[in-house]
């Protein structure tokens, strides 16, 4: 690559700021937002433990108002948990037969 040779950087000048840093008290601060830290984290956790207890309510009553229209509805659902365990188990079986694990022993 050929430069020329009356090429030449722009050159920018930065104006120098002068801060008076005593007027800043460091530790006062550090204590402002670690105390602000610690609300936002209590307000979420409480945030949280709130929407868990309003989830937790929601769920009884729908439990309650399942058992109701339909009774019967336990035992329809052990079924079905039932089944998909054996077939669970079944796939299981098969796939440790075909493994290539089981052949390296």
């Amino acid at each position: 690559m050929n430069i020329p040779s009356d090429f030449r950087l722009p050159s920018w000048k930065v104006p120098v700021v002068d801060i008076d840093l005593p007027e800043i008290d460091v530790p006062q601060i550090a204590e402002k937002v670690s105390e602000y830290g610690k609300e936002a984290l209590y307000i979420t956790v409480g945030t949280g433990v709130l929407a868990f207890q309003q989830l937790q309510v929601r769920r009884r009553e729908m439990m309650t108002t399942l058992h109701t229209e339909n009774p019967d509805l336990e035992t329809h659902i052990s079924e079905v948990v039932d089944h998909a365990k054996s077939i669970a188990t079944i796939l299981c079986d098969k796939l440790s037969e075909h493994s290539p694990l089981r052949n390296a022993q």
